[in-house]
């Protein structure tokens, strides 16, 4: 049997606490080699602009192996359609566990690696976060620092002034915060102990030169050749730790044209938040540093994440059991196989 979840059956099986700490314990796992993680494979659907990504990792101390399948499609998503997909087997037997959607799924992830990165790279004492992008991606990002840090006040700048406000008093509803909108972009990186970048920008959002010593930053909008968050003077003046370090070179737009205009170049990067996890690279050294995690997302947290949500599914009777298979065609044995 198959077991068939929402991405209602999904924010009910996982908190964000619960995939913080799933998120670090695979990246820990990760560390030690035992893990395997495919690069993220990106084709354009011909003739509409639309382009189909596919990403996939196998965990065998989790006990999974799986994939996820994304579409972006700029503009033309609709309401109640899913475009992320992961597909779940078992290390065990190689069987098909779980077909859930992971709308929800990856905005969890996402936000986990953020909090995981700051656990470890930002000031213990972190408290005023600067959040770029007030949508739902930018949501989870809030989440998880409200997880990890002390914070007390969160500064939104948005280009759309009314969703801006929207997200402000749901997130100073939700996690008991001061929340604001500011007018101008300086003011969400000075003075903030913790700065956030979720936008699908295509030019820098703001000054390198305003982000203050000891400044943690999460660069997570730019996953793409095509987007730029991030200025050269920001990746120059930080100490660079990143998910999975050739697909950032591969994909991060506003990483590859810092190392292409010569500002830096691919050796700046100081580790993979894996290895600062474990300790075998160092993290944050002192409280003047400035510290980046650069990330596009892997498959490891999608997959170590759908392992954890699956499970929980089961033990509290969510989703859906559905049979894929005949009985007669299960029963054919090494024949069947052969097919």
């Amino acid at each position: 049997m198959v077991l068939l979840l929402s991405d209602a059956d999904v924010g009910h099986a996982i908190s964000m606490g619960d995939a913080v700490g799933v998120v670090e314990q695979a990246l820990r796992q990760y560390a030690s080699g035992t893990d395997v993680v495919l690069p993220r494979i990106s084709v354009d659907v011909p003739g509409n602009g639309g382009a189909f990504r596919v990403m996939s990792a196998i965990l065998p101390n989790a006990g999974f192996f799986g994939l996820k399948s994304l579409t972006g499609y700029p503009g033309r998503r609709l309401a109640g359609e899913t475009y992320f997909a992961i597909l779940l087997f078992s290390c065990e037997t190689g069987a098909l566990r779980a077909i859930m959607a992971a709308n929800k799924l990856t905005g969890i992830r996402t936000g986990a690696a953020t909090g995981v990165a700051a656990k470890h790279l930002a000031r213990a004492d972190s408290r005023v976060v600067g959040i770029f992008g007030a949508g739902v991606q930018g949501w989870y990002q809030v989440a998880a620092l409200t997880e990890v840090r002390p914070v007390e006040e969160v500064r939104i700048f948005d280009v759309d002034r009314a969703k801006a406000d929207v997200f402000a008093g749901r997130v100073s509803a939700q996690f008991g915060v001061q929340a604001s909108v500011v007018s101008e972009a300086r003011e969400a990186v000075e003075g903030c102990d913790m700065v956030v970048t979720m936008t699908s920008a295509k030019t820098p959002v703001f000054d390198g030169a305003w982000l203050q010593e000891g400044t943690h930053l999460s660069g997570a909008g730019s996953n793409s050749p095509a987007k730029r968050e991030l200025d050269a003077v920001t990746f120059r003046r930080s100490k660079i730790v990143v998910d999975f370090r050739d697909q950032v070179l591969d994909e991060a737009g506003d990483l590859r044209e810092a190392i292409r205009s010569g500002v830096i170049g691919p050796e700046a990067i100081h580790a993979e938040l894996a290895e600062v996890i474990v300790g075998t690279k160092a993290g944050r050294t002192d409280d003047r540093e400035i510290t980046l995690f650069k990330s596009v997302g892997m498959a490891l947290e999608d997959i170590a994440t759908a392992g954890f949500v699956y499970q929980r599914a089961l033990a509290s009777g969510l989703g859906t059991k559905i049979a894929l298979e005949e009985p007669a065609l299960v029963s054919m044995g090494a024949g069947a196989a052969a097919l």
